[in-house]
């Protein structure tokens, strides 16, 4: 403490513990003061050092103050001195001061543009005379009121009333052109309605196709002072005119054409008056026989689409697009119309592929063109549900037609059952049943044909036991199978090789018998071939071959008779020599003797010749000839030529048979 003295020697306690007092405060001692406990003559050093530091810090706020108040004077002087920022226009609010938002209209107004100006104008209109800157701005109303109505005057050069009114209402009363736009107003306004009252006395005579009146009206525009009366309009009536006559003429033409009402004529009108101007009158007085003619085309389009005849449905849906007014009625027809044909297109062939796919996607996509409002929604939503049906049915019947395609027994069944999910009331049942039969069939063809192929290569050795098993071997394949025809048709081939190769020998015998002279015998032998066996017609050939042989010897032997008995009743004299030995006759080996025996000749009645013992017995089953009857004699009338039996059809096979295969569907 400052004033007091103290231990030189004492050591400070940093916790300020001081164990003299504490022996003090617990009453082991009584309390000593320091002044008495150490004596200290000397000065303190630390009240110096503090009376030092006092006057420093006095100086200090001292100069800290006249800082203080020196740094806000030259700020102020600052402030003074420095001019204020340029106004942001961009930032400018209805907050913001008079001064800034005069500043930013009068910045606005200087680039000419009239919202600009305009904009100044509705600010500054708005102010009272106790604004401190309404003087300036009743002076600024004043210069941007000129350019206003400038531009007003502008737009009534162009024809735009309304735009010039509007611009020139714009001039606030508060301006010195307030009253010159009013008045300008008041004026278009007048002229206006009697340059109007003008054009459309010309547009009713038009109307009632009274083209004297309609010409005087618009000679009456062309006094006016304005070019937009005297040019603008006068071009705009004299065209519209023009378009007047020569609509009435051309609904004349079309009422002309249409009188037979054939489609292709109500086409033609409707073609015809579909090129008039739409803004005359002519076109509305032309709507109700427009409207006729077309809904005429329209259910005629209808009735064809519901019969089936697609083609001319299209063509009267395509005569009706050219009337604008149901142009896409007509369009929905058309959609209506393809739609089928492409749905058509998916019942080209039974197998089922993916154009078929395609062709009922594109369908139900068409269909789905045709919005709630048309006429034809109903009939393209009651197509839509078979449709989509359909599809669902051809992308299974496609999955079935991919794995039945793999030729094996067990992909055929497959096949069917995948088909078989198709049930009555669906709408591709029909292809479903008939695909599966035709998996059924193709399963079977695959089941017989071993037994086919084993019977073939028996057959190949040619001899009738051979022919025999492969016959057995076809014959297990059993009525009501694909294969049976072909079956049938081989056991038929077969069985023909195995007649040919048992009667052949008969026919060798018989053939050799008429080389010895013996037709008779031969004839007998040629006989025992049975009708129906595959030599059966080669038989009767050479039988009728031997007959007219028989026959020309006969009549031979009857000439030389007739000769001899001229001869005779001729003088010998005059007879001619008789023929020599040389000139025998035909049947034997002889040339003296008659070509036939004994018991052919008139009264003679000998018993049959038995067939010769050389010849095998006649097979079982196979018919034996009939006992011949004797040669008749001259007196007797020949009988006619015998004529040899064809062999039944399909008998002998041709030699390029091909094995029968009944085709996929297709």
């Amino acid at each position: 403490m400052v004033g007091k003295r103290s231990n030189s020697f004492k050591l400070d306690n940093p916790d300020g513990f001081n164990p003299a007092e504490a022996r003090t405060r617990s009453g082991l001692e009584p309390p000593l003061s320091i002044e008495s406990e150490i004596p200290n003559p000397l000065p303190n050093p630390v009240s110096r050092r503090g009376i030092k530091a006092g006057k420093w810090l006095w100086l200090l706020i001292g100069l800290s103050i006249c800082s203080v108040f020196g740094g806000v004077g030259g700020l102020a002087f600052w402030w003074l001195t420095t001019p204020p920022p340029t106004v942001d226009c961009k930032t400018i609010s209805p907050l913001s001061t008079d001064m800034d938002r005069l500043y930013c209209a009068q910045q606005a107004a200087r680039s000419g543009d009239i919202p600009k100006i305009l904009a100044g104008l509705e600010l500054v209109s708005q102010w009272t005379p106790d604004r401190p800157l309404y003087p300036e701005a009743q002076r600024l109303i004043a210069e941007w009121s000129d350019p206003i109505l400038l531009a007003a005057r502008k737009k009534i050069e162009q024809s735009d009333l309304r735009g010039a009114v509007e611009l020139a209402s714009r001039i606030p009363p508060s301006s010195p052109l307030y009253k010159d736009a009013q008045a300008a107003i008041a004026q278009w306004k007048k002229y206006w309605q009697q340059g109007e009252a003008i054009a459309t006395a010309a547009r009713t005579a038009m109307q009632n196709q009274n083209w004297v009146l309609a010409e005087e009206k618009i000679a009456d525009l062309k006094n006016f002072n304005q070019d937009y009366w005297r040019f603008d309009r006068v071009r705009a009536l004299s065209q519209l005119l023009s378009a007047e006559k020569q609509g009435r003429r051309m609904l004349a033409e079309a009422q002309q054409i249409a009188k037979t009402g054939q489609p292709d004529q109500l086409g033609a009108a409707i073609a015809q008056v579909s090129k008039m101007d739409k803004k005359t009158f002519a076109w509305t007085a032309t709507q109700p026989l427009l409207k006729q003619w077309s809904e005429t085309l329209l259910a005629r389009g209808y009735q064809n689409w519901v019969k089936g005849n697609l083609t001319e449905a299209t063509r009267l849906a395509t005569l009706v697009s050219s009337n604008p007014n149901l142009a896409q009625t007509a369009q929905e027809l058309l959609w209506l119309s393809q739609a089928r044909q492409h749905a058509l297109g998916s019942n080209t062939t039974m197998k089922p592929t993916l154009p078929q796919i395609w062709n009922l996607t594109a369908a139900i996509a068409t269909a789905a063109l045709i919005k709630p409002e048309s006429r034809f929604y109903q009939q393209a939503q009651t197509a839509l549900k078979d449709w989509q049906a359909q599809l669902q049915d051809l992308t299974l019947l496609q999955s079935a037609w991919i794995v039945g395609e793999v030729p094996t027994v067990l992909t055929k069944q497959l096949a069917q059952l995948q088909a078989q999910q198709i049930g009555r009331d669906r709408p591709r049942r029909a292809q479903a049943q008939t695909l599966i039969a035709y998996w059924k069939t193709q399963a079977q063809k695959i089941e017989d044909r071993p037994y086919l192929i084993y019977a073939r290569k028996v057959a190949e050795k040619g001899t009738i036991a051979a022919l025999q098993a492969a016959i057995s071997q076809a014959r297990q394949i059993g009525p009501q199978r694909p294969l049976r025809p072909e079956a049938q048709t081989l056991i038929s081939e077969w069985t023909y090789k195995i007649q040919a190769i048992e009667d052949q020998p008969i026919l060798d015998r018989a053939s050799a018998t008429a080389n010895q002279g013996n037709l008779r015998g031969a004839i007998q032998i040629a006989a025992t071939v049975a009708p129906g066996r595959a030599l059966y017609g080669q038989a009767q050939s050479l039988i009728g071959g031997w007959q007219a042989q028989i026959r020309a010897a006969e009549l031979a032997r009857q000439r030389a008779e007739q000769e001899a008995l001229k001869r005779r009743m001729v003088p010998e004299e005059l007879r001619e020599p008789a023929p020599t030995n040389n000139e025998g006759y035909p049947g034997d080996g002889s040339n003296s003797a008659p070509p036939y025996p004994e018991q052919f000749y008139p009264g003679s009645n000998p018993a049959p010749e038995s067939p010769p013992a050389s010849l095998s017995p006649v097979p079982e089953g196979h018919y034996s000839p009939a006992t011949p009857t004797p040669f008749p004699s001259p007196s007797v009338v020949i009988p006619s030529p015998y004529e040899p039996v064809p062999p039944p059809p399909g008998q002998v096979p041709s030699p390029g048979y091909a094995p029968y295969e009944p085709a996929p569907p297709q």
